[in-house]
C-alpha cells in the first residue's frame, strides 16, 4: 500500500506555528505588510469600470471612495465578486471586489479612486512552504 504525501503549504506551515519553522513562513507571507493598512490613490486614471489594485492586491477592502467620475462624493459598499455594481438606493453604491481581491468593478467609469485595504499575502497561502 503506497502513502500520499501532501504537500506542505503556507497556510498549513503557519497554522502549525512550529517553532522551527515559523520564523520563514511569517517571513514568506510578509506579515508585517499584511498587518499594515493601506491607503492607495489610483491618481488620474483612463475612465475604467474596473480598477486593479497594486502588488498582490487586498486581503480586506475597508473602504473606497470616487475622487473622480460619476459616482464622485458618494458613499460606496464594498460586495463580493457576485455582487452586480450599481446604486442601492439614491446615493449609496456598490463596488464589487474580484475574489482575488486585486480588482474592483464599479458600476461605470471612475476617473481616480482612493482604496483603504490591508494586503493580501506576498505569498498566496495555498503555495508550497519550502523553507528558505
Amino acid at each position: 500500500m503506497s502513502t500520499i504525501t501532501q504537500k506542505e503549504t503556507l497556510k498549513v506551515a503557519l497554522d502549525q506555528a512550529s517553532p522551527g519553522k515559523l520564523a520563514d513562513a511569517l517571513a514568506k507571507a510578509r506579515l508585517g505588510t499584511m498587518l499594515t493598512p493601506v491607503e492607495w490613490d489610483s491618481g488620474v486614471i483612463t475612465s475604467s469600470a474596473i480598477v486593479t489594485l497594486p502588488g498582490m492586491g487586498a486581503l480586506y477592502v475597508q473602504s473606497v471612495r470616487v475622487v473622480a467620475g460619476a459616482e464622485s462624493n458618494t458613499p460606496h459598499v464594498v460586495c463580493d465578486s457576485s455582487e452586480t455594481p450599481g446604486a442601492i438606493v439614491t446615493g449609496l453604491y456598490s463596488v464589487a471586489v474580484s475574489v482575488d481581491g486585486k480588482t474592483l468593478t464599479f458600476s461605470t467609469t471612475v476617473d481616480q479612486v482612493i482604496v483603504r485595504y490591508i494586503p493580501n499575502s506576498a505569498t498566496a497561502l495555498t503555495d508550497s512552504f519550502a523553507r528558505s
